[in-house]
């Protein structure tokens, strides 16, 4: 297979138009050049492919490799795949390989905390009879806050504020429970 037609079968595996994929790659590099080199017009230089190969984290040896090799990209797992989309997340994990265990691991608590965050929903409150409105939200909240300000209250499950708070808390930690 030629280098234009490799260079074309990646573009297409990363989903990327000619003017996109041109985009990515470092330096100012027109569109047209990507169409010349695909159709076999002209040939790239083997600067040009090892620009193109560390902007989709290819190695240049993709461009001249067997059929078989080229389609061992293909058993790439569909994330990994999209990371040769994404500059963002290629930067991420070329600077990643710069920090030592200690800095990684404190890099990963702090993603895992962050993915944690989104997954959580915001406080998305609502029984049966309907969602609570902020109003009512904020009552609670008040009634919290006061009776955690005195030491010396003493609370009855009699009164219909507290019994709904429970309710609240009981629904929002099942929700939580069945996430995991």
């Amino acid at each position: 297979m030629s280098v234009g037609k490799r260079l074309r079968d990646l573009r297409k595996k990363l989903g990327l138009t000619q003017k996109e994929f041109a985009r990515r790659i470092k330096g100012n590099i027109d569109y047209t050049y990507i169409g010349k080199i695909e159709r076999g017009e002209q040939n790239p230089s083997l600067n040009m492919l090892k620009r193109i190969g560390e902007s989709f984290s290819v190695p240049v040896g993709y461009f001249f490799e067997e059929e078989s090799t080229a389609a061992i990209l293909e058993l790439f797992p569909e994330d990994i795949k999209n990371l040769l989309k994404d500059k963002k997340r290629q930067r991420l994990i070329r600077k990643s390989q710069e920090l030592d265990d200690k800095d990684l691991s404190l890099l990963m608590n702090i993603a895992d905390v962050l993915v944690q965050t989104k997954r959580e929903p915001s406080v998305e409150v609502s029984e049966e009879r309907g969602a609570y409105d902020a109003n009512r939200i904020n009552s609670l909240i008040s009634r919290i806050r006061e009776v955690l300000a005195s030491p010396k209250v003493t609370l009855s499950l009699e009164e219909p504020w507290v019994r709904e708070v429970l309710q609240i808390a009981l629904s929002a930690l099942e929700r939580k429970n069945e996430g995991n």
